[in-house]
């Protein structure tokens, strides 16, 4: 687990990255619909999941077991922030992107049960979804670039 940790550092500051991203947005008063094309945490889940999924597999020689293992902490570490964001939101009183509508996949405000309860149904959706595009990514592991030795090696042979 500790090597999945030090492989996952560069996508788990980009997704605090995104966090802090919306939250800045969100305060400055951008619209939901604009900071989302800039800031979207699912959509760099997405990204995040087919990409070291395949790097898993490349540099680190993960089983596809090893991938998906590293893609869900990936997933769980963003969508643990947007979970307990929407709870800070909803418990501060302050509107945020967070507990935003639009957001909730509704069209009024949803009470505190209802969002959170939203908001756990994404985690365990998401989570899912993530394992499959890791396991997409480690299957794609083969054109990844693989580290400097292996590719001096390809190069010889």
């Amino acid at each position: 687990m500790k090597d999945k940790l030090a492989f996952i550092r560069l996508p788990l500051f980009l997704v605090v990255l995104f966090f802090i991203g919306r939250l800045a947005m969100g305060a400055m008063g951008v619209s939901y619909d604009a900071a989302n094309r800039v800031f979207s945490m699912v959509i760099l889940q997405v990204h995040l999941a087919i990409i070291f999924g395949a790097l898993g597999r490349s540099l680190r020689r993960y089983s596809i077991w090893g991938s998906i293992t590293a893609v869900l902490l990936i997933v769980l570490v963003s969508q643990v922030l947007i979970w307990a964001a929407t709870a800070f939101s909803y418990l501060a009183g302050v509107d945020t992107f967070f507990n935003n509508p639009t957001a909730l996949n509704a069209t009024e405000p949803l009470p505190f049960g209802a969002a959170m309860g939203a908001r756990a149904g994404g985690l365990v959706a998401n989570c899912i979804f993530g394992g499959i595009l890791g396991a997409i990514g480690w299957l794609l592991g083969p054109l990844a670039p693989a580290s400097v030795a292996e590719s001096r090696d390809r190069v010889r042979a």
